[in-house]
């Protein structure tokens, strides 16, 4: 989304990232206690009574969290207000309540200086486009609803992470099969909002759990890097091999994006995790007549494997998880998600990322297939050809950069819905993108060989 140039509340450069992933930035430069407020007085404008509010564990929480709750009991709203969870939790808390709408306060995989508002309207949805737009015109409009002392709103304190377990627990099909299992399985929750609801569920499942980072830190720093990357689960990866676990699940600090693990392969790339739910969901697929899924154009190619064996058709949005959540309901799709370890299962009231989704179908397919371990359902998968590379804005043109890819693979099907994405006659594939929640520019390849994939690299001038 673009914001106005003249417009000191928005325009703080790389500071602040206004998109359809909300708006974040960077404390105290991108985000500082006056727009913090002007945001959220904007918010409460354009918003109902009922408003579900959530955060992660990032140090700055509190201050956002305080400045928006007091903001919006000015306005005459009702909050409740469940503290600590996942951002599916808040959006799975908001439909559960049938509120009018929500607030995670997170930066999700944003290093700790970075802190955010994810705005969530009825039915647990993030906003869409129009709703962003409305927000954006509400802050430059500086708008003001608050009300008098007689009218100002009230809150409550409720436990939403207990909800969102039955909920999940609800749509799975074989838990006598599961719980039966006992698997033992690794957590990493990064110390973050998902540190006590993937252990709850876990546990709820039969699964002895084995927690890494899943306390919280003195001073609400992370212990690792937030975001989930084979180099930052490391110590994860190790556990899940030196444990024997069946399995491994690490997240993000909302716990929105979820990486597995196993014995033998320790930390598996993320773009695994939405083909490894999925195959909890063979039967229901199965039985369907024509069922579509809906991925981002930045996903890797694994998921149409397993989608194509179920009889399954893969269709293809913009990235973010907004942009899927509107095409998986526009299409009626039974399952969607993103690359980045995100699932999404309308059945569940979170109806976006989830990663406690996520890893209890990733169980049910494997308890469904007797298998011990993770590692059986690997070897069912394809091999992965795949780079994700970055650029610093600041130090390019994104018009040249498509410019150079158009002319480097000339004979090649463009296609522009988001940024710039062409598929080479071998079936490679190339999408170029500015981030949504990071000042930055993202270039991802992959091919059906490594070889292929080394050649493409070796064009654009990206390293291994």
């Amino acid at each position: 989304m673009q914001t106005n140039p003249n417009d000191p509340m928005l325009d703080r450069g790389k500071n602040l990232m206004v998109s359809i992933s909300g708006i974040r930035g960077v404390i105290p430069e991108g985000l500082d206690p006056v727009n913090i407020v002007q945001f959220s007085l904007a918010f409460a404008s354009i918003s109902g009574k009922k408003i579900v509010i959530g955060n992660d564990a990032r140090p700055t929480g509190p201050i956002l969290r305080h400045l928006l709750t007091g903001t919006l009991l000015a306005c005459g709203k009702e909050i409740i207000d469940i503290g600590l969870a996942p951002t599916p939790t808040v959006k799975a808390a908001v439909a559960l309540n049938q509120a009018d709408a929500g607030v995670m306060i997170s930066a999700s995989h944003n290093p700790p200086e970075w802190n955010a508002f994810k705005f969530i309207g009825p039915g647990g949805f993030f906003f869409d486009h129009a709703q962003s737009a409305e927000l954006i015109k509400a802050v430059q409009e500086r708008r003001n609803p608050s009300v008098g002392y007689q009218q100002m709103g009230h809150i409550a304190e409720k436990d939403g992470v207990w909800d969102h377990i039955r909920s999940v627990l609800s749509v799975i099909p074989n838990l006598d099969e599961i719980r039966k299992k006992q698997y033992k399985v690794v957590v990493d929750a990064v110390s973050g909002a998902g540190r006590e609801a993937l252990p709850k569920l876990l546990q709820e499942l039969g699964c002895s759990v084995i927690p890494i980072f899943c306390e919280p830190t003195s001073d609400g720093s992370f212990p690792r890097p937030p975001e989930p990357t084979p180099s930052a689960l490391q110590k994860f990866g190790d556990a899940v091999k030196k444990e024997k676990a069946a399995a491994g699940f690490a997240l993000d600090p909302d716990a929105d994006r979820l990486v597995a693990g196993s014995p033998l392969r320790g930390t598996i790339n993320e773009e695994y995790t939405l083909p490894l739910a999925l195959m909890g969901l063979e039967k229901k697929i199965k039985s369907l007549n024509h069922p579509l899924i809906v991925l981002n154009q930045s996903t890797a190619d694994l998921t149409e494997s397993v989608a194509v064996k179920f009889g399954a058709k893969v269709i293809r949005s913009a990235v973010g998880e907004a942009n899927v959540v509107e095409m998986m309901r526009e299409k009626n799709a039974v399952y969607g998600g993103e690359g980045n370890g995100g699932v999404i299962l309308p059945d569940v009231p979170s109806f976006g990322r989830d990663t406690l989704t996520g890893a209890a179908f990733i169980l049910s397919a494997m308890a469904g297939r007797d298998a011990e371990n993770l590692d059986e359902l690997m070897d069912e998968l394809p091999d992965l050809y795949m780079k994700k590379a970055k650029m610093e804005i600041d130090s390019i043109s994104v018009e040249d950069v498509y410019a150079n890819i158009k002319h480097l693979f000339s004979d090649s099907d463009e296609d522009t819905t988001d940024g710039l994405r062409i598929t080479l006659k071998d079936g490679s594939w190339i999408h170029a993108r500015p981030s949504n929640t990071e000042p930055i520019m993202r270039i991802i390849a992959q091919s059906p060989t490594e070889s292929k994939l080394k050649e493409i690299l070796s064009k654009l001038s990206v390293s291994e």
